[in-house]
């Protein structure tokens, strides 16, 4: 019996008797039926990925937002993000979805599900006319009697929203799970204006799966969207502006940008998103800058990433300083071709971000380069600044060599920084005077990473005395040749370190254990002065 069903399984999904009646379906309707309304909607929806489908946490948690399925209790006990993860530990622990680890990290970011169970999930969803499926188990464009349109590769016919026998207005969703090439030519996008969530761009890491729109004539058709929530253009190529219609979507809650690498402008009425709380414009790296102001007026923002501090003065462009009035923000995410970034100007500007939990500066600004080892992505339009052959070089000597595993693949598929080389070190000397010991600028940060760091010597501020609540500290590429200065009753608080790409960082494993007292996670990779370091042959080293 157990063969038949793995073979009527692998064939015919979820269509076949054997797979109905067998105990392996039967079994997870009891689980099913165990959940709360709330966690079934929110498992319904691995049904659209294919089986074993390594899914982003993230994405999960903004789709259910979008649909309403998760909303913040009234008396503000729980975070959104919390309730979610009530939902996930659920479903691990009952054997719906497998938790995915990354280099034996104890969070978790992703997940993925089990062919057997997702043909139970396709089953369950059709019966409760979650989404429509065809009899291969693909989603599908139809909401004839769902609310719920998948586009697939080929058959994204939109156009449907014509057909007499559909109500558009029902329509809540629009889900992009493989077409490379939408066309929304036809649809009639006034019919649409009950959509809530609108993901039109890819959504796994694979940045070498292309979309592209020949026509952006469509986002004219955003004004009618005034219930969208969650909107994704995420890695879709031939956007280069966005106009004012995408800032009537009042409703507007998570707006996802990143990988439109051939946009240039932001419209510069994007501050009337007054609901806005996620922006995330990384890796757009033809955006020259931030509408002056505009930013600064969404005073519902939580998380920005991509924001751009350029190398010179424009009147037109938004400041660190301009940031300071979102009191809500908790990340941030910051891109720069300056050297000298932070001044101690902007270092007191820091101070005023009372929520900011996790902060991200990748120097290299509007051309950060990167070396890719992956040669099957490619970073298209990216227009690169010539590099030293010899940045990333290993130093000889007699330290023990460093490991050389290959780096398992990264979202973003950047495996490498090459930092840019500053011509004067004036500017950082200047701000390290002025810089006193006891002024705390990140001093509620719990997670800092640093990319492309330009400078030989660590940032003045890089102390346990000015990062009290750090728990991780991320560092890749650049010249640094030490982790900053430690005083004597000085411990970093720290206890996850990465370091990467770092051939002139110069540390014993006994020097380094004397100021991380609190580490319980290190990685390594391709620091061949980091000496004497316990950690295996990936580069790992885990508190035992």
């Amino acid at each position: 019996m157990r063969n038949k069903l793995i073979v009527y399984t692998m064939n015919f999904p979820y269509e076949s008797k054997v797979f109905g009646d067998s105990p392996t379906f039967k079994d997870f309707r009891v689980v099913y039926n165990s959940l709360c309304v709330t966690t079934k909607l929110c498992l319904l929806c691995f049904a659209v990925f294919p089986a074993n489908e390594v899914i982003k946490k993230r994405l999960l948690v903004h789709w259910w937002i979008g649909e309403g399925f998760l909303n913040p209790p009234v008396d503000g006990k729980e975070t959104v993000v919390e309730i979610a993860d009530g939902v996930f530990e659920e479903l691990t622990k009952k054997g719906c979805i497998e938790p995915v680890y990354k280099k034996r990290r104890s969070v978790v970011r992703s997940f993925k599900m089990h062919r057997l169970n997702r043909s139970a999930v396709i089953v369950i969803a059709k019966d409760v006319r979650f989404v429509d499926f065809d009899s291969k188990g693909n989603p599908t464009a139809n909401f004839s009697w769902s609310h719920r349109a998948c586009l697939m590769n080929g058959s994204s016919h939109l156009t449907l929203a014509n057909r007499p026998d559909l109500d558009p207005e029902k329509l809540q969703t629009i889900f992009n799970v493989n077409e490379a090439y939408p066309d929304f030519s036809e649809v009639d996008w006034s019919r649409l204006r009950n959509v809530k969530v609108l993901y039109l761009g890819r959504w796994h890491n694979r940045a070498n799966h292309h979309i592209e729109v020949d026509d952006v004539e469509f986002f004219k058709g955003l004004r009618y969207m005034r219930h969208l929530i969650f909107f994704s253009l995420r890695g879709i190529s031939r956007i280069m502006e966005l106009p004012d219609s995408l800032c009537k979507l009042s409703s507007l809650r998570i707006l996802d940008l990143s990988a439109c690498n051939n946009l240039e402008i932001l419209p510069e009425t994007i501050g009337s998103l007054k609901r806005l709380t996620h922006l995330d414009m990384s890796e757009c790296y033809l955006l020259e800058h931030m509408p002056k102001g505009n930013i600064a007026l969404l005073s519902e923002l939580q998380v920005l990433k991509g924001f751009i501090i350029c190398d010179h003065k424009n009147d037109r462009s938004c400041t660190l300083h301009d940031l300071s009035a979102l009191k809500k923000l908790r990340k941030l995410a910051i891109n720069t071709s300056r050297e000298d970034f932070p001044r101690e100007e902007e270092l007191i500007v820091f101070q005023q971000f009372g929520s900011l939990r996790k902060l991200t500066i990748a120097w290299g600004g509007l051309y950060l380069p990167a070396i890719q080892l992956d040669k099957r992505i490619k970073l298209e339009n990216i227009a690169a600044r010539p590099t030293t052959s010899n940045t990333l070089k290993s130093s000889g000597g007699n330290h023990t060599q460093d490991n050389a595993a290959p780096e398992p693949a990264t979202p973003t598929g950047i495996r490498n920084y090459i930092p840019k080389i500053p011509s004067s070190l004036s500017a950082f000397k200047r701000m390290t005077k002025t810089t006193t010991r006891n002024q705390e600028h990140f001093k509620e940060l719990e997670k800092l990473d640093l990319q492309c760091y330009p400078q030989m010597t660590a940032p003045s501020w890089l102390m346990p005395g000015k990062l009290k609540s750090l728990k991780k500290l991320y560092i890749r590429g650049g010249q640094l040749q030490n982790l900053g200065q430690v005083h004597e009753n000085d411990k970093w608080t720290i206890m996850i370190l990465r370091l990467k790409f770092f051939s002139e960082l110069n540390l014993d494993w006994n020097e380094l254990q004397v100021p991380f007292p609190y580490l319980i996670y290190l990685e390594k990779y391709r620091c061949p002065k980091l000496t004497f370091f316990p950690c295996d042959a990936s580069g790992l080293w885990l508190k035992p």
